[in-house]
């Protein structure tokens, strides 16, 4: 009975290995950390993006470490309609580090984006990159780019290539390490100086600027304590525009002709005929009394 409990336990201590061999059987064809300094922020933007080896199993649960000072912001596929963004959990810390594990569906590029601080020391910016060395890479890539108004820029390692853009006027940078085992973990410092804090990643509506500071005294600026001001002498200008309204009104109305009403004519009594000489009335159309016969005074 002992013997067979002791192989068990041997053939289980064979079996773990290989489990987690399997389990951590990821592999990187290529891992490219683009570093953009002073972009959109006043701090340094980065961008991690991977490509898992084809010989890895897929769905495959990938798990990145950055530093604990890092701003996790993103976590996202890239495929040929776009660039799409993937539900993360939030990072767990572990120590000076945090990791974020990402659910591999695809041998499509997989990337992170966060956010970490410059080390400022007047003029001079200082940042250092770390990767932590969670897996092989077969070829690891990091680009960088700093405002083009800086100067004194070192890099340790010693920057492969340097060019600079036309579109933002960066001052681009890259080395490359082939082959990195498993484990390994290395560092890239970048080191510059600049004396301006404008961020490089603006766009050109968010880049321009008053000729002069904007006060109290300038034109076209409506100073807050003038407001009551202002508003009444609106509803002044409005009291007055509705006063010439009504009175073009009534000048209208007096111009037009009145219609006459025609009321039927009555004879007043004092236009009645009498007799001169008895008093009789006379009736309409005589000529003669009808009394005395004597003739009427009729006009």
């Amino acid at each position: 009975m002992r013997k067979w409990l002791i192989l068990a336990l041997l053939l289980g201590l064979l079996i773990s290995p290989s489990i987690a061999s399997a389990q951590s059987g990821v592999k990187l064809d290529s891992m490219s950390v683009e570093l953009w300094s002073e972009y959109d922020q006043p701090s340094m933007l980065v961008i991690g993006q991977f490509v898992v080896s084809q010989d890895t199993l897929l769905p495959a649960k990938v798990t990145l470490h950055f530093p604990k000072a890092g701003n996790l912001v993103a976590v996202a596929v890239k495929t040929d309609d776009g660039l799409f963004n993937k539900d993360f959990a939030p990072p767990t810390e572990e120590g000076d580090w945090q990791a974020v594990t990402i659910n591999v569906q695809s041998y499509d590029p997989h990337r992170i984006e966060y956010y970490q601080q410059l080390t400022r020391e007047g003029n001079k910016r200082k940042f250092t990159y770390q990767w932590f060395g969670d897996y092989p890479v077969q070829e690891f890539t990091i680009a960088m780019q700093v405002p083009a108004d800086s100067t004194e820029l070192i890099t340790s390692p010693p920057l492969q290539s340097t060019a600079k853009t036309t579109d933002r006027l960066d001052i681009l940078g890259r080395v490359t390490k082939n082959d990195v085992k498993a484990g390994n973990s290395f560092s890239f410092d970048l080191q510059y100086e600049r004396t301006s804090d404008a961020l490089t990643g603006l766009t050109e509506a968010d880049k321009v600027q008053s000729s002069e500071p904007v006060g109290a005294d300038t034109l076209g600026r409506v100073s807050i304590t003038n407001l009551p001001w202002v508003i009444g002498g609106f509803g002044l200008a409005l009291i007055g525009v509705a006063l010439f309204a009504y009175w073009r009104s009534t000048q209208s109305s007096e111009s037009k002709p009145r219609r006459q009403r025609h009321l039927p004519s009555k004879e007043p009594e004092d236009m009645q005929a009498y007799c001169h000489e008895c008093g009789t009335r006379a009736h309409p159309g005589d000529r003669f009394c009808r009394t005395c016969g004597s003739k009427l005074r009729v006009e």
